[in-house]
């Protein structure tokens, strides 16, 4: 399958969204809304011969579209643990495995994200006997206004946790994620800060300085943590006695956004 991607606002929305429709057949309101997003917004998950029909259709109006095969995202990228920085090349080193050397001139792209993991929790929780006589009590001195509530409750929790990467790709497919939780920041000697996010803002920097003519950005801080259309969350659930733990990755759709960019990149389309 490949996902087909909006990856530049059109100038008009009425007329993209009636192009959208009517290539696709959804309804104008519906087409409206896959085009509503920031770009790059995903337009519609197919096979891909009908993907690339809906591209060169999507094109002829000038919308500024792409098709990315799911199939791989991410599959032989180096997630670095270490960053050496070169007069004429970047290494990045795994924690295991072999290491990627690029020439500063081979990068394209330098792209700073973030996912998270969204955790729900339910439990039920019983009434203590101490509650149970303060609100007899309540009831008592209100003279029944209040009634006493003594059956067990339901406790209902939510948690995110977030994590900045940075993406570096080469012009031949090439690539490294650097994980703000998987680096050692050490590598960085005397620039080093105290926090991990003032080290990924400081490894950024230093990666566009050395690499001036690749395409930097930093647009998917914020649109790696939304709920995406066609990619389904890496979603776990686990209940344990009258307890359920939900928890849901958004990793996948930032490596797609990430290639959907990438892409666009090498295409000419951003830059």
């Amino acid at each position: 399958m490949k996902v087909v991607a909006l990856v530049e606002a059109p100038s008009d929305m009425q007329a993209a969204a009636m192009a959208l429709a009517s290539a696709t057949g959804m309804a104008p309101a519906e087409a409206r809304m896959r085009l509503a997003p920031e770009p790059p917004a995903l337009l519609a998950r197919l096979e891909p011969a009908a993907a690339e029909a809906l591209v060169t259709s999507l094109r002829g109006v000038g919308l500024s579209v792409l098709a990315v095969d799911e199939r791989g995202l991410g599959q032989g990228r180096v997630v670095a643990r270490r960053v050496t920085f070169g007069e004429d090349t970047v290494t990045f080193t795994p924690r295991a495995g072999e290491a990627l050397e690029l020439a500063w001139s081979e990068v394209v792209a330098v792209l700073r994200a973030a996912s998270s993991v969204r955790t729900q929790s339910e439990h039920k929780e019983q009434a203590s006997k101490l509650d149970v006589a303060k609100a007899y009590g309540l009831a008592i001195a209100t003279h029944g206004l209040v009634m006493p509530k003594t059956g067990a409750k339901t406790v209902r929790q939510e948690t995110e946790e977030t994590s900045q990467l940075i993406y570096v790709f080469a012009k031949d497919g090439r690539s490294a994620v650097l994980n703000e939780h998987g680096m050692d920041y050490s590598c960085l000697g005397a620039a080093m800060q105290p926090s991990r996010i003032a080290n990924m803002t400081m490894l950024m920097r230093m990666l566009c300085e050395r690499a001036p003519e690749a395409f930097h950005d930093e647009r998917l801080l914020r649109l790696g943590r939304r709920a995406l259309p066609f990619v389904v969350a890496d979603s776990t659930q686990a209940t344990a006695g009258d307890v359920s733990v939900r928890r849901a990755n958004t990793l996948q759709g930032m490596e797609v956004l990430a290639e959907v960019m990438r892409h666009a990149v090498v295409q000419g389309l951003l830059g």
